[in-house]
């Protein structure tokens, strides 16, 4: 059979097909009387089924995506703060650290936050640390000094651009 003496072309078949298209598409459109609504649920919360990572003082405090994300209470479901986001860096992503030990942990006295920082085109993961015993005042690790002897974490302010440690802390092994 060649192109000749086929009876019709596909072009002109576009209309039929955008007709019965339509027709399909608008027949199940009519609204009856007698239709109820449906129910529809509230989405979950994402960290509603996670336990908590800390509890501080009735606080529930979960990692978030390269962020600390605070719960009022535990069993609540009003919508969650997010205390304390990591600054972004250019060409650079971001993912909660999943290497030795958790991504958020409370000490004691601060809150820290461990979070990987991948720059692109570099194919490794820098370790990034910051911790607050407030959640005004952030610190990020910088890493470690020796002071008498002792191996002590050096904290810098979020934000200073000095070379020097803000605040030190002895390291418990």
């Amino acid at each position: 059979m060649n192109r000749a003496s086929f009876p019709f072309r596909i072009p002109h078949l576009m209309p039929v097909f955008t007709v019965v298209l339509m027709a399909l598409l608008l027949s199940g459109c009519e609204k009856h009387e007698a239709d109820t609504p449906k129910e529809v649920s509230k989405p979950i919360p994402w960290w509603q089924p996670l336990a908590p990572d800390v509890v501080i003082g009735g606080y529930a405090f979960y990692a978030g995506k390269c962020a600390i994300v605070r719960v009022e209470e535990i069993d609540s479901t009003s919508p969650e703060t997010t205390t304390f986001h990591v600054p972004s860096r250019p060409l650079a992503s971001c993912e909660n650290w999943k290497g030795e030990g958790e991504p958020l942990k409370y000490d004691g006295e601060y809150i820290i936050l461990s979070v990987c920082q991948m720059s692109f085109g570099a194919g490794g993961c820098a370790v990034e640390r910051y911790r607050s015993a407030d959640f005004a005042h952030w610190e990020e690790h910088i890493g470690v000094t020796w002071i008498n002897g002792e191996e002590h974490e050096a904290w810098r302010t979020l934000g200073s651009t000095s070379s020097k440690a803000d605040s030190v802390k002895k390291v418990e092994k």
